[in-house]
């Protein structure tokens, strides 16, 4: 985040480095109201890849883990790689397979979205026999949203918490 951990950025790195570890970078999501603007304190994955290049050299990679990070190596620690997730600045809408269970048995298509499936309250009805679930999870697949709902201002348009949204 601008002005608060920008400047950390290099030195993060330079640990997982030391560790031979992978490190992923993700772009702040507006999640609930947290009674600051958002888009002053946004730190794109542009920035902090910047960031990262004034210390080491970068070498995209097609390297892919099943999710939406996006990767670099640094050809001097081959053993650790950098990951981007940046659903402002490079979205990845499109690609994305991920739907997310919360504690209150919700179905969330998209963290970008307020709407989910109670899947809860289906298995209350429906507690000897699979098939209703089963159903209901194929049908909210099929309408999964396209894209997100995230103001590239920051504005709150999902009310709930990323804490909230399970995962």
């Amino acid at each position: 985040m601008k002005g608060r951990n920008a400047e950390e950025v290099a030195d993060l790195v330079d640990f997982a480095i030391a560790g031979g570890l992978d490190l992923s970078f993700i772009e702040e999501m507006p999640l609930g109201d947290v009674g600051r603007s958002r888009g002053e304190s946004f730190c794109s994955s542009d920035e902090v890849k910047a960031l990262i290049a004034a210390r080491h050299a970068l070498i995209d990679s097609a390297e892919q883990s099943g999710g939406p990070a996006r990767y670099v190596r640094l050809p001097e620690h081959p053993q650790t790689r950098i990951g981007f997730i940046s659903p402002h600045s490079h979205n990845f809408c499109a690609t994305c397979n991920r739907v997310r269970l919360t504690v209150e048995g919700r179905l969330l298509l998209c963290l970008g979205h307020e709407h989910s499936i109670d899947l809860r309250a289906l298995l209350r009805r429906h507690p000897t026999s699979d098939q209703p679930l089963i159903d209901a999870i194929h049908a909210a697949l099929q309408r999964k949203p396209l894209r997100h709902e995230f103001s590239h201002a920051g504005e709150v348009q999902v009310l709930r918490f990323m804490n909230a949204s399970g995962g």
